[in-house]
């Protein structure tokens, strides 16, 4: 469905700060809280708001080895591989990319050498293959939908 604009200025400020409620949002956009709480609800019945999620400080939370994978797997073999990578806890994206790489996915661990662990023990036997690996040094910034 496409959106008219003030649901595409909805998005940007709930892209912003997904905390804020129906009436500040209101209050912003010169709109009663009861058309924000309707267009807002339109929006994640279409699925194009998909989810709420927190920014979180991985190293307080004993996060710190983060790394984009880009791999190969046999097109035979892609649908499973992917559907039982989404279940590896440690993968938190998975992306269908062009290049020499098919496949990319970002993976977290507590350190590098559990990160490695996780590929050569989950992730490998699910027939990916020729894996690249290249780790996150630094966040410069955090703030995903914006």
């Amino acid at each position: 469905m496409s959106q008219d604009d003030l649901d595409q200025r909805i998005l940007t400020i709930l892209q912003k700060n997904g905390k804020l409620t129906n009436e500040e949002i209101g209050t912003m956009l010169d709109r009663s809280p009861s058309t924000i709480r309707d267009r807002i609800k339109k929006m994640e019945d279409e699925r194009t708001i998909m989810g709420y999620s927190a920014i979180v400080n991985e190293g307080r939370v004993g996060i710190n080895a983060d790394a984009y994978v880009s791999t190969n797997i046999p097109p035979e073999k892609e649908g499973e591989a992917i559907s039982q990578l989404l279940g590896v806890e440690n993968v938190s994206e998975v992306l269908h990319t062009t290049g020499e790489r098919r496949i990319m996915f970002r993976i977290s661990a507590e350190s590098n050498a559990e990160l490695l662990q996780i590929l050569d023990r989950k992730v490998r036997p699910l027939g990916f293959e020729e894996m690249d690996i290249i780790y996150v040094l630094d966040h410069v910034v955090r703030n995903p939908g914006v």
